[in-house]
């Protein structure tokens, strides 16, 4: 099977910010922060956000959390494509076209 060579990015108009033992991200709408919509992230989840502030493809993404988390390959693959789609459809990434 193919590997995902879409790359994501992160979407500007969310902040990340660390508060207490929470990760949260805000989106910014009209230069005002959404805060009926705030998400919080664990620990994976914050990673994952840290590594999308370049240009990086889900098999990227993949390998580094293969790497960094004591995680079979299978259930990283499936917990990725969910946590990309969550991502996409709030509109916290933006694909970038090659």
């Amino acid at each position: 099977m193919e590997r995902d060579k879409r790359r994501f990015v992160r979407n500007k108009n969310f902040i990340f910010r660390q508060i207490v033992e929470e990760m949260v991200l805000v989106p910014i709408r009209q230069n005002v922060a959404d805060l009926d919509s705030i998400y919080t992230l664990n620990e994976l989840g914050a990673f994952i956000w840290e590594r999308l502030e370049t240009p990086t493809s889900a098999a990227e993404l993949q390998d580094d959390i293969l790497e960094d988390f004591d995680v079979d390959a299978a259930t990283v693959q499936s917990d990725l494509a969910i946590f990309m789609e969550e991502l996409e459809r709030i509109d916290a990434v933006e694909e970038i076209q090659a």
